[in-house]
Protein backbone atom coordinates (compact mmCIF):
# COMPACT_ATOMS: atom_id res chain seq x y z
CA UNK A 1 0.00 0.00 0.00
CA UNK A 2 1.25 3.55 -0.92
CA UNK A 3 0.83 6.46 1.08
CA UNK A 4 0.29 10.25 0.30
CA UNK A 5 -1.58 13.72 0.44
CA UNK A 6 -4.26 14.93 -1.51
CA UNK A 7 -3.58 18.04 -2.68
CA UNK A 8 -5.78 18.22 -5.67
CA UNK A 9 -9.38 17.09 -6.63
CA UNK A 10 -9.74 17.31 -10.53
CA UNK A 11 -13.46 15.73 -10.60
CA UNK A 12 -15.83 13.04 -8.92
CA UNK A 13 -12.87 10.14 -9.72
CA UNK A 14 -9.42 11.49 -10.15
CA UNK A 15 -7.25 13.23 -7.45
CA UNK A 16 -3.46 14.63 -7.29
CA UNK A 17 -1.49 13.61 -4.56
CA UNK A 18 2.03 15.18 -3.18
CA UNK A 19 5.06 13.90 -3.56
CA UNK A 20 5.26 13.02 -6.82
CA UNK A 21 2.82 10.29 -6.98
CA UNK A 22 0.38 9.68 -9.76
CA UNK A 23 -2.90 10.72 -10.46
CA UNK A 24 -5.16 8.05 -9.06
CA UNK A 25 -8.41 7.58 -11.18
CA UNK A 26 -10.92 5.17 -8.59
CA UNK A 27 -11.39 1.76 -10.09
CA UNK A 28 -14.72 0.55 -10.59
CA UNK A 29 -16.27 4.79 -10.00
CA UNK A 30 -18.07 6.28 -13.43
CA UNK A 31 -18.27 9.86 -12.16
CA UNK A 32 -20.44 12.01 -14.64
CA UNK A 33 -18.78 15.09 -16.18
CA UNK A 34 -18.39 18.14 -14.50
CA UNK A 35 -20.36 20.03 -16.90
CA UNK A 36 -23.94 18.98 -15.38
CA UNK A 37 -24.94 19.33 -11.75
CA UNK A 38 -24.37 15.95 -10.65
CA UNK A 39 -20.80 15.42 -11.77
CA UNK A 40 -20.48 19.15 -9.67
CA UNK A 41 -21.67 17.29 -6.74
CA UNK A 42 -19.65 14.55 -6.69
CA UNK A 43 -16.44 16.57 -7.23
CA UNK A 44 -17.25 18.37 -4.24
CA UNK A 45 -18.78 15.39 -2.38
CA UNK A 46 -15.05 13.45 -3.05
CA UNK A 47 -13.32 17.00 -1.70
CA UNK A 48 -14.91 16.33 1.37
CA UNK A 49 -13.31 12.72 1.45
CA UNK A 50 -9.83 13.51 0.29
CA UNK A 51 -8.57 16.33 0.15
CA UNK A 52 -6.14 17.79 2.30
CA UNK A 53 -6.08 14.44 3.90
CA UNK A 54 -3.63 11.28 3.86
CA UNK A 55 -4.61 8.54 1.34
CA UNK A 56 -3.24 5.18 1.13
CA UNK A 57 -3.86 2.96 -2.24
CA UNK A 58 -3.39 0.39 -3.83
CA UNK A 59 -2.82 0.38 -7.80
CA UNK A 60 -4.73 -2.75 -9.34
CA UNK A 61 -2.32 -2.67 -12.24
CA UNK A 62 -4.21 -0.37 -15.05
CA UNK A 63 -3.06 2.52 -16.31
CA UNK A 64 -6.31 4.93 -17.02
CA UNK A 65 -6.57 5.32 -21.04
CA UNK A 66 -5.70 9.23 -20.62
CA UNK A 67 -2.10 7.65 -20.06
CA UNK A 68 -1.55 9.96 -16.81
CA UNK A 69 -3.45 8.21 -14.08
CA UNK A 70 -2.84 4.78 -12.41
CA UNK A 71 -6.24 3.35 -11.74
CA UNK A 72 -6.24 2.27 -7.69
CA UNK A 73 -8.41 1.54 -4.89
CA UNK A 74 -7.94 4.41 -2.11
CA UNK A 75 -8.08 4.61 1.49
CA UNK A 76 -8.58 7.69 3.91
CA UNK A 77 -8.95 6.78 7.79
CA UNK A 78 -9.65 3.51 6.83
CA UNK A 79 -12.83 4.26 4.50
CA UNK A 80 -12.76 2.85 1.34
CA UNK A 81 -13.25 6.19 -0.86
CA UNK A 82 -14.24 4.09 -3.95
CA UNK A 83 -16.92 2.38 -2.59
CA UNK A 84 -18.08 5.31 -0.78
CA UNK A 85 -18.27 7.33 -4.22
CA UNK A 86 -20.36 4.66 -5.88
CA UNK A 87 -22.93 4.05 -2.88
CA UNK A 88 -23.05 7.72 -2.82
CA UNK A 89 -23.87 7.67 -6.47
CA UNK A 90 -26.04 5.08 -5.91
CA UNK A 91 -28.63 6.96 -4.41
CA UNK A 92 -28.84 9.73 -6.91
CA UNK A 93 -29.12 8.65 -10.68
CA UNK A 94 -32.01 7.42 -12.25
CA UNK A 95 -30.10 6.78 -15.75
CA UNK A 96 -32.75 7.50 -17.84
CA UNK A 97 -34.02 10.92 -16.22
CA UNK A 98 -30.46 12.08 -16.51
CA UNK A 99 -29.63 11.30 -20.44
CA UNK A 100 -31.73 14.14 -22.27
CA UNK A 101 -34.05 12.62 -24.85
CA UNK A 102 -34.60 9.27 -22.90
CA UNK A 103 -37.97 9.30 -21.55
CA UNK A 104 -38.11 7.58 -17.71
CA UNK A 105 -41.01 4.52 -17.40
CA UNK A 106 -43.34 6.34 -17.29
CA UNK A 107 -43.63 8.31 -20.31
CA UNK A 108 -42.95 5.08 -22.46
CA UNK A 109 -45.56 3.98 -25.05
CA UNK A 110 -46.36 1.26 -23.14
CA UNK A 111 -47.28 3.27 -20.34
CA UNK A 112 -49.28 5.39 -21.88
CA UNK A 113 -51.64 3.58 -24.20
CA UNK A 114 -52.32 0.90 -20.65
CA UNK A 115 -55.29 1.82 -19.32
CA UNK A 116 -55.69 3.45 -15.69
Amino acid sequence: MREGVCTEVLNGDTIVLDGGHPKLRYSNVWAPVLDTPLGQAIMERNKELVLGKAVRYVPNGHIHWDNESIVAEVYVEGLLVNQELRFWLSGRVEAPQWIEGIPGPENTPERQAAPP
